[in-house]
């Protein structure tokens, strides 16, 4: 008797060890696309009162998500690409030509506070041979209560 209970034991034991060795691998997701879009947005700036522009912008987007059997999810969108921007409504003011990156990741987990960073990068050449650099960077965190907490940072 001792020794089935032994055995059982062992064999239960083996089994929560083993177990993860059983679980399905990650599903994994990524896609490419080619993306041409034109908005009305500010001049990319951290001073407020940035002039308004029509953008064009194109770009190769990466979207890559892997989900796990307990339910977390991680992921990133990797834009990258050029733009041109066009005065809205001042024809005396530059039109701008340059590079733009995006950078968003995130990850989910039950339970635990949802996390996403987002990074903007673009740099611009005026038609007067002005230039500019911007970089945004934006973190955030919402816990399970819905509490948001996040900060932002501009140069």
């Amino acid at each position: 008797m001792f020794r089935r209970l032994l055995i059982g034991l062992f064999a239960i034991g083996l089994l929560l060890v083993a177990a993860p060795a059983f679980a399905q691998p990650p599903a994994t997701e990524t896609t490419h696309q080619n993306r041409v879009d034109t908005f009305v947005d500010f001049l990319p700036s951290c001073e407020p009162g940035a002039p308004l522009y029509t953008f064009t912008t194109t770009q190769k987007v990466v979207v890559h998500s892997t989900t796990f059997d307990d339910g977390r999810v991680s992921g990133t969108v990797i834009q990258t690409g050029t733009f041109t921007a066009v005065p809205l409504s001042d024809p005396t003011l530059p039109t701008y030509t340059g590079k733009v990156n995006l950078h968003n990741t995130f990850h989910v987990e039950n339970g635990a506070p949802v996390q996403n960073t987002f990074t903007v990068t673009v740099h611009g050449t005026g038609s007067d041979g002005s230039t500019f650099k911007t970089h945004f960077t934006q973190h955030a965190n919402v816990t399970p209560t819905g509490t948001i907490n996040e900060f932002f940072r501009c140069h």
